[in-house]
C-alpha cells in the first residue's frame, strides 16, 4: 500500500475545516515551512498524525488511508469531543510519546493495517479488554 502524504494533509484540512496549510501547521504546532518540507519530502512524522487525530478525535487509520469510520461518525465524534484548552489537556496525557511507545504504536498500526481481518479483530478485542481493565483499576 502506497501512502500519499498530500492526501493525508488534505484529509486533515477537511477534518478541521481548514482552508490552507498555514492553519494546519499552526494546529500541529509547527511552522508552515516545516509542513511544506514534509509535503515536499513525502514524509509526515507519525507523532504529527497521532497528535492531529487526538486533537480532532478522528481515526489515524482514516487519516492514513481514507478508510474507516464514516464521515458522519467522525463529525459526531468531533462535536462531542472537548475543544480548545480541554483538548490540549487531554492530548498532554498521550504526548510526547517515548521512543518505546512509538515503536509499539508502529507495531499496532502494522497489525491494524494487515489484510488478515481476524488478526485485526483479535487485536481490537484484546486492546478493548486491556483498556477496560486499566480503567476499572483507576
Amino acid at each position: 500500500m502506497s501512502i500519499k502524504y498530500s492526501e493525508i494533509l488534505e484529509r486533515m484540512k477537511r477534518t478541521a475545516n481548514f482552508k490552507n496549510n498555514s492553519q494546519l501547521s499552526r494546529s500541529l504546532g509547527i511552522t508552515p515551512q516545516a509542513l511544506s518540507n514534509c509535503k515536499k519530502r513525502g514524509i509526515i512524522p507519525a507523532y504529527l498524525i497521532i497528535k492531529f487525530a487526538g486533537i480532532y478525535s478522528t481515526s489515524v487509520d482514516w487519516l492514513l488511508t481514507g478508510e474507516g469510520k464514516s464521515e458522519a461518525a467522525r463529525l459526531a465524534a468531533r462535536q462531542a469531543a472537548p475543544c480548545g484548552r480541554e483538548a490540549e489537556k487531554r492530548l498532554l496525557t498521550i504526548s510526547p510519546l517515548s521512543p518505546e511507545e512509538l515503536v509499539y504504536v508502529e507495531k499496532l498500526l502494522k497489525v491494524m493495517r494487515s489484510p488478515d481481518r481476524s488478526a485485526v479483530s483479535v487485536l481490537m478485542w484484546t486492546l478493548d479488554a486491556f483498556l477496560k481493565a486499566v480503567e476499572e483499576n483507576e
